[in-house]
């Protein structure tokens, strides 16, 4: 590796007979409009004052020679290089004189005088960005901007520059195109070139570069890529299409679903990369079948985002709407069903109940505001522990209800009566999406289907904080408490196309708006266009109905076989009474869903403070760096950066933090308690299973 001093003109873009090439594991170009503006001003400020302008480094390694052209790979520094060439094309075309575009030209394209290299269109710019790019590079500097994707960051800059070029040329006469060329040639850089013998994976992962920082999907494309001498094969048939399938947004949150499935625990963003590398390096896997496995499971995900003909309608409609209902969690679950599927365990049919009891389940939750905070760890786990036993699978659908069915968390489903009363009485406004979900499928249901996209929710009563005379006649005596009680709710609710204008409308015009056919709806009018006022009566019958529907809708079919997931010898427990771990043996604990299996206390005590800990460092930290005791009875510190301070050498795992150990069973669960409270974990959120140990006394007389 040799590093010097260099510039970005007078080396990477003046020389002849050069070309650099993105290679297919760097990310695409997405410089921002405010960093070009930035690097604009930059440049005019080096022109006026005469001085250099430091720009970061470029790093670049030699690929071949080909035809008398020397070709490079540029493995850090791409989106600046891209940048000063859509730049010079921003110059040429606003250049007024044939010299000044002549020269302009020379310095981005390699000249060959006398036809003697063979220069064919694919190596006469000296600059070839990865292929989507390349593509609109290509575009852009052959003039044919009609043809260029106008929401491309190559196209949106190349505008931009041409408008500030403009502008400063128009604010200041002084300033032309050689000018701010001459900007250019102050832009200097550290040019790093690699060897053969340089670790170029290593040398990326190292540099501090001055560009946008890299996403965990940018990291691990160059991983993957890097590192194979079969780089273009494998971005065609892997990452191409996996990041068409997922999309260059979601990829971050798709590989990190992905990590989920392989390991323990939940990786964090920034720790994710160096998870995935150990999944890697551990797991036996080549760069091709890595890439092969992520292409399987983002077909997958983007089934379960856009839908996919190659399954049924059900199987599309539970999707959509658990993608609309913001349900994403579940799909930890349903990497390893789709997988189940695609192996013939389960067919069609079974697949479409699964979803469909999901999406119920999951309406039931949002219905009755069960929190959400647990279902990361329930959607992870679900499967090994619903699958425990193989022969589950034998009655896959039941397997998963009757396990619901017999948690004994908040988990666990919602029974039919609570779900009736929280349809009935709760706030089914501000769950917006839910809302409209429930009412769009209230009217659609049994009848050719009205599109619901340009449909609003609408009040009945209205919601002006001071309502009419009309209306508080029309309620009765106590009508702000009817309207307090009854505003929000299913009785009150419909959809229309009028909202703005319906407002405080008295209810004898808001029924003739409501039954006009701009809007379509039927089923849920029904019950309001035959009554003669709005009233508590009327809500509650209208609510008892709408009820009866949406339980009708989204019904959950019971199991045709009961599978049974308790075992006699164990039970579940809280910590809300430590003394129950006495005497006992625990199989697992589940901490907000997840589940983790333990032999011990101990273990349990060691698991639990490592999860804690990777959730929020800071709060052991902070316990640890002033020794605080945990348990006011109790003299123990339980975590201190002083070994000398605890019980034991047991470091947290990742940490200089000893943790104490030796503790009964009653007592660590004294511990698990306080910090459950110290992360401000709800009690019920954790439960653990154990058996007696305590041997039985036989009398013998």
């Amino acid at each position: 590796m040799r590093i010097d001093k260099g510039g970005i003109i007078n080396d990477f873009i003046e020389p002849n007979k050069k070309q650099y090439t993105i290679p297919v594991y760097q990310r695409n170009y997405e410089w921002s409009k405010e960093q070009c503006k930035k690097l604009f001003d930059d440049i005019l400020l080096a022109h006026k004052k005469d001085r250099y302008h430091f720009t970061g480094s470029v790093v670049f390694a030699p690929l071949k020679t080909e035809n008398k052209i020397e070709h490079y790979i540029i493995i850090d520094g791409q989106q600046r290089l891209t940048t000063i060439y859509i730049l010079i094309k921003a110059l040429i075309d606003v250049a007024e004189t044939d010299k000044e575009k002549d020269e302009l030209l020379t310095a981005v394209y390699n000249v060959d005088k006398f036809n003697q290299y063979g220069i064919d269109e694919a190596s006469k710019l000296k600059l070839k960005p990865v292929k989507s790019d390349n593509n609109q590079l290509m575009l852009l500097m052959n003039n044919q901007l009609e043809m260029m994707d106008k929401s491309s960051g190559i196209y949106r800059n190349y505008t931009l520059f041409c408008e500030l070029i403009k502008q400063v040329m128009t604010e200041d006469e002084n300033i032309g195109v050689s000018n701010i060329y001459d900007g250019l040639e102050h832009l200097t850089c550290a040019t790093i070139r690699l060897d053969e013998e340089d670790n170029a994976q290593e040398i990326f992962e190292r540099i501090n570069s001055t560009g946008v920082p890299l996403s965990l999907a940018d990291k691990i494309r160059n991983f993957v890529l890097m590192t194979d001498i079969d780089q273009e094969r494998l971005y065609e048939e892997y990452w191409l299409k996996t990041e068409t399938l997922v999309g260059y947004d979601r990829m971050t949150s798709f590989f990190l679903d992905f990590l989920n499935i392989k390991v323990d625990g939940f990786p964090k963003e920034d720790e994710a990369y160096e998870v995935f590398k150990n999944v890697f390096e551990n797991g036996g896997y080549t760069n091709e079948s890595i890439l092969k496995e992520i292409l399987h499971y983002s077909e997958f995900y983007h089934t379960f985002t856009c839908g996919n003909s190659k399954y049924s309608q059900q199987v599309n409609e539970s999707l959509a709407g658990l993608y609309k209902l913001n349900q994403t969690t579940v799909y930890l679950f349903l990497y390893r069903v789709f997988d189940d599927y695609e192996n013939n365990i389960i067919n069609q049919s079974e697949l479409e109940k699964v979803l469909r009891f999901l999406l119920n389940y999951s309406i039931r939750r949002i219905v009755c505001e069960v929190a959400s905070n647990s279902l990361r760890g329930l959607y992870k786990t679900l499967y090994n522990r619903v699958f425990i036993r193989k022969d589950n699978k034998n009655h896959y659908y039941d397997a998963i209800v009757s396990f619901f069915q017999q948690l004994t968390s908040k988990d666990v489903l919602v029974s039919e009566k609570d779900f009736a009363y929280a349809l009935k009485y709760n706030n089914l406004y501000r769950k917006n999406a839910l809302c409209k979900y429930l009412l769009s499928a209230i009217e659609n249901q049994g009848k050719e289907r009205i599109y619901t996209g340009n449909l609003t929710i609408e009040h009945i009563i209205p919601q002006n904080q001071n309502v009419s005379s009309a209306w508080q006649n029309m309620l009765g005596e106590n009508w702000q408490e009817v309207k307090d009680k009854y505003l929000h709710t299913l009785g009150n609710l419909t959809l229309t196309a009028y909202n703005s204008e319906l407002g405080d409308k008295p209810f004898e015009e808001k029924k003739e708006l409501l039954a006009d056919a701009k809007t379509k709806v039927v089923v849920l009018y029904e019950d309001v266009k035959n009554c003669e006022s709005w009233n508590a009566q009327a809500i509650e019958h209208r609510a008892d109905k709408l009820v009866l529907e949406i339980q009708k809708i989204f019904s959950i079919e019971q199991p045709a076989v009961a599978v049974k997931f308790t075992d006699p010898r164990y039970a579940e427990y809280t910590c809300e009474w430590p003394e129950n771990a006495t005497f006992k043996t625990p199989n697992y604990f589940v901490l907000q869903g997840e589940r983790v299996n333990v032999s011990t206390f101990a273990e349990m005590q060691r698991a639990l403070i490592e999860r804690l800990y990777s959730r929020d460092s800071s709060i052991i930290e902070t316990m640890a760096k002033n020794n605080e005791r945990i348990l006011s009875w109790s003299q123990s510190i339980i975590f201190s950066y002083d070994k000398d301070k605890v019980n034991g050498d047991l470091k947290i795992k990742g940490s200089d933090i000893y943790e104490d150990v030796g503790y009964s069973a009653a007592h660590i669960m004294h511990i698990i308690k306080a910090l459950l409270d110290k992360y401000d974990i709800d009690i019920t959120d954790f439960v653990y299973s154990a058996k007696s140990n305590k041997k039985e006394i036989v009398d013998k007389d």
